[in-house]
């Protein structure tokens, strides 16, 4: 399973300096508020958004994912 890591998009945003406000403009929001649902995990990120956000921190967007692998049982 893929998920999000939110943790590291907001580490990006910090190290860039810039706020919620600022990069919720960059990505066309009219306020910040879509965009702190988004990165606070209230709301997924579009693969267009995690795709901007790459460009925009200058890193792959595989930077933004965790990737979990199930384990397989011994038992079965």
């Amino acid at each position: 399973m893929v998920k999000v890591n939110l943790r590291k998009i907001r580490e990006c945003r910090k190290a860039k300096g810039l706020s919620q406000g600022e990069v919720a403009k960059l990505l066309g929001f009219n306020t910040v508020y879509p965009y702190h649902r988004k990165e606070s995990g209230q709301q997924p990120f579009t693969a267009e958004e995690l795709m901007e956000l790459a460009q925009l921190y200058n890193v792959p967007y595989e930077h933004f994912f965790i990737w979990d692998y199930a384990k397989k049982r011994d038992n079965m």
